[in-house]
């Protein structure tokens, strides 16, 4: 038998555990809702009742009516990617007459902590993460539905977490290749600096092309960036450029590094694509207008914002979701920054 002293410190998926069933099982048996066998509801109910453990806000809040609420955490919402995710996700939800809470996060873990307490104590049906990626396993744990897109937690790995990604391996291999293919052998990795999920799988793909190549990435090439701006894009090619290390193509983390960086070139009177070729990543419409035009792999936005609120709906309804990670292709879009 399990000490009731425990009550504090246990989550959802103890009691799951302890009574040899899914989480949303539990949460069927918590809120009275879904489907589930007799002998099922008395064994969670007897470990709940051993363990002391105490529903969150959330799972009362399903008992009152009052979860027909999304929560949405962003990192940035004036990036016109996460933004356009984010819309994706509202026009889905909307139809399903659920309400959603946007938070921005302004990239803080700090900021994303608090808005998260906040959302619980909101009694949000579920929470959608744009590339949330400091979650505890305590936040993974506590019972209310979750689903990440683009960036992967941390702690995904561990943890059985729902994902919508793209094939971030692929598009960084295309990008590279797209260099490779047009003569370029001296490839600057325009990376972010964090060791995200998706900065991990690009750099990756761009890896492995080198290598069907024959070629070695030189290290002196590998710039990665504070942030992901355009203002970061162009400062670091400028010093590239100070630098006389040769290079003759840029593969960037995301378009907004892509077009600072052809404004670095441009300024430094470096023609582009005759003499330094760019590859950019997203498709937003900055790479669109940008002088050149910039080649870019394209994501699905659209297709992971309404996976992500099919599946946020699903859960919120006690739901199981057979398949849990989702990755989705993606597109090269050609354009005059590359030959």
């Amino acid at each position: 038998m399990v000490k009731k002293s425990r009550g504090k410190n246990i989550s959802i998926k103890d009691i799951a555990q302890l009574c040899n069933v899914s989480v949303p099982t539990v949460s069927r048996v918590i809120n009275q809702s879904g489907r589930y066998s007799e002998e099922t509801e008395r064994r969670v109910r007897k470990v709940i009742e051993e363990t002391g453990y105490q529903p969150s806000v959330f799972a009362r809040g399903l008992r009152t009516n009052c979860a027909n609420n999304i929560g949405i955490i962003v990192p940035d919402i004036t990036n016109e990617f996460f933004s356009s995710i984010t819309l994706a996700i509202q026009n889905v939800l909307f139809e399903k007459s659920y309400t959603t809470m946007i938070c921005n996060t302004n990239e803080q873990p700090t900021v994303q902590a608090k808005q998260l307490e906040m959302l619980k104590s909101s009694r949000v049906a579920g929470i959608i993460f744009i590339s949330g990626e400091a979650i505890t396993d305590e936040d993974l744990t506590d019972g209310i539905p979750k689903v990440f897109v683009d960036r992967l937690p941390w702690n995904a790995a561990s943890k059985d977490v729902v994902t919508v990604e793209a094939d971030n391996y692929t598009g960084g291999k295309i990008a590279a290749n797209t260099l490779l293919e047009s003569g370029c052998k001296h490839i600057v990795a325009l990376f972010e600096a964090r060791g995200l999920s998706t900065q991990i799988a690009r750099y990756s793909g761009f890896i492995r092309a080198h290598q069907d190549y024959g070629l070695d990435v030189v290290k002196e090439l590998y710039q990665p960036v504070a942030q992901v701006s355009f203002q970061e894009g162009y400062e670091t090619i400028c010093k590239l450029i100070k630098s006389k290390v040769p290079f003759d193509g840029i593969c960037c983390y995301t378009d907004s590094l892509a077009c600072g960086a052809l404004s670095a070139l441009a300024e430094a009177g470096i023609s582009v694509p005759d003499q330094v070729q760019v590859t950019g990543f997203d498709d937003i419409s900055m790479a669109k207008w940008a002088v050149p035009p910039v080649t870019t792999i394209a994501q699905p936005v659209k297709e992971m914002g309404r996976l992500a609120a099919e599946l946020i709906f699903k859960m919120s309804k006690g739901e199981d979701i057979e398949q849990k990670q989702y990755t989705l292709p993606v597109e090269l879009i050609k354009r005059k920054s590359t030959k």
